[in-house]
C-alpha cells in the first residue's frame, strides 16, 4: 500500500505541471478507491498530491549578496543563500563553507544538442538557474569539512578520493560508480559483513547508519548517499520490503523534488524493485535494466565496465576503506570498449512496459527491447536534417533514411572551445554515424570550416567539396547553385546548397549576401520550403524581395548566445515575422531537427518545441 502511494506521489513531482497533477491525481484517486477501498488511503494521496504542487513551484530569483560555498565540483563551485542557490565560477581557491559577496548574476546558459548532456537542464533540476564569475571572499571557513576537504585535495591521490568521497567526478573512475556512490555503499557492506560475525544484525546497522549520517555531515550528503541513508532507515523502522522502498522514495521526493529523475535515485530504486518482485531470471532483468538505463542517460555503455560491474564495485569499496593509506593509487580507469546509442521516446516508452512486466513475470521474448536500438539506428525511415547548436557558427547534418548516407555542411569551429571534440563528433557517435559520405565547406572562414582538419581525423570523410562545380554523390536531388558569380568578398563566394526530398525543398545560403540572394533570382525560379538563413542572421542577408519570392515555411538560423555580432539582426527577424516564416535560432532553441517521411514532416527543437510542417 505505502509502495503504491509513494508511487503515485512521486508521478505528481514528476508531472510538475498542476494541472497535470489534478488529472492524474483524479485518475490515480479512483484506482485506489478501487483496489483498496479505504478512506484514509484516499485522504493521504490527496494530501500527499496537494503538497507536490507545493514541492515543485519554481524557486525564488537569485540575488546578489552574501552566499556561503555548499558544493564543490570539478571546474565551479554551487554557494547558497536561506532563498536561493547560485553557481560559482572562479579561479579562487574555495572551500566548504567559505563565505563570499556575489556582486553580479546571470542566468545559466549553454549550446544545447539533442543527445548530448545539457549543463543547463542539468543544473535546472538542482534549482540552480544563475551563476556569477564576480565574487569576493569575505571569510575562509576554518571548519572541519573544510580542513578534510584540503587535506584530502592534497594528497598524490586526491582524485580518486574526491570521486568516492566527494562525488567530485574525474576520469580517474568510471562516471557510473561516483553518481551512484558505490564507492561508500560497497565500503558499507564489506564493514557490515564483517562486524556481522561478531555483533548482533540491528546495533550493526544502527552503528554504521550514525557513521553514515556523520560521513555526509563532514564530507558530503551526495543523492546517493542520502537515499542510501533513507532505505537503512526504513529497514529499521519497518520490516516489509515493499513499505522500506516505499519510504525511501516518498521521503526523497520530498527532500530533493527537483532530483527525483536523477540516475543517482532512478536505478537504485529500479534495481530494488527487480529485488523485491521478481521471483525468476533475477540476475537477466537486473543486467537488462542497468544497460537501458546506462543508455538513456549516458547515451553509451562501456561493455568492459559492464561485465565487471559487481566486481567494481566491491573493488571501489576496498579502496574508499584503504585509499587514504595507498597513495599510488591515482587512477582507477579501466580499458573501455563503449556501445554509442541515444534512445528515443519508443525506446524509452518500451523499456517502461517491459520493466513492468517482467515485474510481474520474466519472459524471453522481452529480450526483443534490445532491437529497438538497431532498428532505431539503420532503420530509421525518416529524412533527417539537423542543425546543431555550435555557438556563432555552422554545422548541418542531413541524413537519408535508413542512413543510405550522410551530408554535412561545414563544420565550424570555435576559438573557446573545441567544437568537433565537445559536440559535433559526440553528436555523430550518438547517431551512430562513422562515415560522412560528403562534406561540403561552403567557404573558408574559421567559423564554417575551421573543424575540417581536427574532423577528417575522427571521422571518415568520403568527400570534400570545397567548390560549386562539384557534385554531391548522394542519390536524391542535390544541386550546388550559382556556379558562375559576382562576389566581393569570401562570405559571396559561399556554397549555396539546394536539395529536395519528401516533397520539401531546402536552401542552405551559407554567408552568402544580399547581392547574391539578387543574382539568385535572376537565374533560377527557387521555391525553398526551408531556409538556412545566410550569414547567422546578419542585416547583410535575407533581402525581403528574396525570402518573399521563395514562399518559405521555415528559417533556421544558427547564431552564438549572446554574440558580439548582434546576430540574428533585429532586421532580419522584423522581416522574417512581416512574411510569416516560422524562425527558429539555435542560440534560443538550441539544435533543431526537420524530420520527414513522405508527405509527413515535423520540426523539433532540443529546447521542446514541436510544429508538422504543412
Amino acid at each position: 500500500m505505502m509502495l503504491i502511494v509513494s508511487l503515485g506521489f512521486l508521478a505528481c513531482i514528476i508531472l510538475k505541471d498542476p494541472l497535470c497533477i489534478f488529472c492524474f491525481s483524479f485518475c490515480f484517486l479512483l484506482y485506489l478507491n478501487e483496489r483498496f477501498h479505504s478512506k484514509r488511503i484516499l485522504i493521504v494521496f490527496t494530501i500527499l498530491s496537494l503538497f507536490s504542487i507545493v514541492l515543485v513551484k519554481p524557486c525564488k530569483e537569485a540575488e546578489k549578496g552574501i552566499y556561503t560555498i555548499s558544493e564543490i565540483k570539478q571546474s565551479y563551485y554551487v554557494a547558497k543563500n536561506q532563498r536561493t542557490r547560485v553557481l560559482v565560477q572562479s579561479d579562487l581557491d574555495l572551500n566548504f563553507k567559505d563565505q563570499i559577496q556575489v556582486d553580479s548574476l546571470e542566468p545559466i546558459h549553454t549550446d544545447d544538442n539533442f543527445t548530448l548532456f545539457s549543463f543547463t537542464k542539468y543544473n535546472a533540476s538542482k534549482n540552480v538557474f544563475y551563476k556569477t564569475k564576480s565574487i569576493r571572499i569575505l571569510k575562509k571557513s576554518n571548519s572541519l569539512k573544510s580542513k578534510l576537504y584540503a587535506y584530502i585535495a592534497s594528497q598524490k591521490n586526491s582524485k580518486v578520493l574526491l570521486s568516492l568521497y566527494y562525488g567530485i567526478h574525474e576520469d580517474t573512475i568510471d562516471e557510473i560508480y561516483t553518481m551512484l556512490g558505490y564507492g561508500y555503499i560497497s565500503a558499507y557492506f564489506i564493514v557490515f559483513n564483517l562486524l556481522k560475525r561478531k555483533y548482533e544484525d540491528k546495533k550493526i546497522r544502527i552503528s554504521l547508519l550514525i557513521l553514515s549520517i556523520l560521513f555526509g555531515s563532514f564530507f558530503v550528503f551526495t543523492l546517493s548517499l542520502t537515499r542510501f541513508i533513507l532505505y537503512q532507515i526504513s529497514y529499521l523502522f519497518f520490516k516489509s520490503k515493499s513499505v522500506q522502498i516505499g519510504f525511501t522514495i516518498l521521503c526523497f521526493s520530498i527532500l530533493y523534488p527537483t532530483q527525483v529523475l536523477s540516475i543517482s535515485f532512478v536505478l537504485p530504486i529500479l534495481l530494488q524493485l527487480v529485488s523485491y518482485f521478481c521471483t525468476e531470471h533475477k540476475w537477466i532483468v537486473q543486467k537488462m535494466v542497468l544497460i537501458s538505463v546506462l543508455f538513456i542517460y549516458f547515451k553509451k555503455v562501456d561493455i568492459v565496465s559492464f561485465l565487471l560491474f559487481n566486481l567494481l564495485r566491491k573493488f571501489y569499496g576496498c579502496v574508499f576503506l584503504l585509499g587514504m593509506f595507498i597513495p599510488n593509487f591515482v587512477t582507477l580507469k579501466i580499458p573501455s570498449l563503449t556501445i554509442h546509442y541515444a534512445p528515443q521516446y519508443v525506446f524509452i516508452l518500451a523499456f517502461i512496459v517491459v520493466y513492468i512486466q517482467c515485474l510481474k513475470h520474466f519472459k524471453w521474448k522481452y529480450m526483443i527491447l534490445f532491437l529497438i536500438p538497431f532498428l532505431e539506428v539503420f532503420c530509421n525511415p525518416f529524412f533527417q536534417v539537423y542543425t546543431l547548436n555550435i555557438g556563432q557558427g555552422d554545422c548541418s547534418i542531413i541524413v537519408e533514411p535508413f542512413y543510405k548516407s550522410v551530408v554535412m555542411i561545414d563544420c565550424g569551429q570555435s576559438l573557446y572551445r573545441d567544437n568537433v571534440e565537445r559536440i559535433i563528433f559526440p553528436f555523430l557517435e550518438n547517431k551512430n554515424i562513422h562515415t560522412i559520405d560528403t562534406l561540403i565547406l561552403t567557404h573558408d572562414d574559421f567559423d564554417h570550416s575551421g573543424g575540417y582538419d581536427r574532423l577528417k581525423d575522427m571521422v571518415e570523410i568520403k568527400q570534400v567539396i570545397k567548390n560549386s562545380k562539384d557534385k554531391v554523390n548522394v542519390e536524391y536531388p542535390f544541386y550546388l547553385l550559382l556556379q558562375e558569380r559576382m562576389a566581393k568578398d569570401e562570405n559571396d563566394s559561399s556554397i549555396i546548397s539546394y536539395f529536395t526530398y519528401d516533397h520539401l525543398n531546402y536552401l542552405f545560403m551559407g554567408d552568402a549576401s544580399k547581392e547574391i540572394e539578387k543574382q539568385l533570382m535572376d537565374a533560377y525560379d527557387l521555391k525553398a520550403d526551408v531556409i538556412k538563413i545566410g550569414h547567422h542572421g546578419s542585416n547583410t542577408s535575407s533581402d525581403a524581395a528574396f525570402l518573399d519570392s521563395l514562399d518559405c515555411k521555415i528559417a533556421l538560423i544558427s547564431a552564438g548566445y549572446k554574440n558580439k555580432y548582434d546576430h540574428p539582426s533585429t532586421e532580419t527577424l522584423t522581416t522574417l515575422d512581416h512574411l510569416h516564416i516560422h524562425t527558429f535560432c539555435t542560440s534560443t532553441d538550441g539544435s533543431i531537427a526537420i524530420y520527414s517521411l513522405h508527405h509527413f514532416a515535423f520540426v523539433v527543437t532540443n529546447d521542446g518545441l514541436f510544429g508538422i510542417i504543412h
